[in-house]
């Protein structure tokens, strides 16, 4: 007596958005030092549903979380300006464009434009993220905004122009260092970000306020965690603690209808 053995086929296993960005950016050499992106996003942009949604990043670098947006079903446009000063700009915007054609991406595009001069669509964008940008829209005035109207009037000519291009509705997300850390305040280096100039900075209440007189409302601050801690699933800590550490917020607020 003979048996028939009859094999099954198997369907495809289709990779999740955090695997092919995980694999591609290790074939770039992106993860060196382990896998941590995709933990950041999801405590950068909560639960929001990118699905048929648009979204703008100011100051995008290479362009990460707009092909993370991307993946997840939004149509994505980068800013990254061409300009003398900004950070390898250039090799960024090769970098987005080649991982953009690989993951076949069409719907995510980067463009060599600052925000004040990108005039986009209005009424067209339900998110609006700035990450570690914010001060940099123009650096100049962000160091004089609590002394100079007319710096707080240069901010709020961005930020309705920002709110111009968004739905009714829709989100900005900013997340930066604040201007106050205890390393700052005692004029030390902070050993965990060493870089910042923490005058150049502003608060996140100081951030909500400017913005409330822009056509946003809503607004709501959390306290970072950082990479340790968001591998044990913690990404807020209180204010108190975040002074302590690298003293990063994440604002949160809805453009008026």
């Amino acid at each position: 007596m003979s048996t028939i053995y009859q094999s099954v086929p198997t369907e495809p296993t289709i990779a999740s958005p955090a695997e092919r960005l995980r694999k591609l950016g290790q074939e770039m050499g992106l993860w060196n030092h382990g896998f941590d992106f995709a933990r950041f996003a999801k405590q950068l942009f909560r639960d929001i549903d990118f699905r048929d949604k648009t979204m703008l990043e100011i100051g995008c670098g290479k362009g990460m979380l707009c092909l993370w947006a991307a993946l997840h079903g939004a149509e994505t446009v980068g800013l990254e300006p061409m300009a003398e000063g900004c950070y390898d700009s250039s090799e960024c915007h090769k970098a987005f464009k080649l991982m953009a054609a690989k993951l076949d991406l069409p719907q995510a595009t980067i463009l060599p434009h600052t925000v004040q001069d990108f005039h986009g669509p209005k009424n067209y964008f339900d998110i609006v993220l700035s990450v570690a940008s914010i001060n940099h829209l123009d650096e100049k005035s962000c160091v004089a905004l609590l002394d100079s109207t007319d710096a707080v009037r240069e901010y709020q000519n961005i930020f309705r122009n920002i709110g111009a291009m968004m739905r009714p509705g829709g989100k900005l997300i900013i997340m930066d260092a604040a201007r106050h850390n205890v390393f700052g305040d005692m004029g030390m280096r902070n050993p965990l970000t060493p870089n910042i100039e923490w005058f150049k900075h502003q608060q996140p209440e100081f951030w909500a306020k400017l913005l409330s007189g822009c056509g946003f409302n809503e607004p709501h601050i959390t306290w970072a965690s950082g990479k340790l801690l968001r591998y044990a699933r913690l990404t807020s800590i209180p204010k108190m603690l975040s002074y302590f550490g690298q003293s990063v917020f994440r604002l949160e607020m809805t453009r008026v209808a």
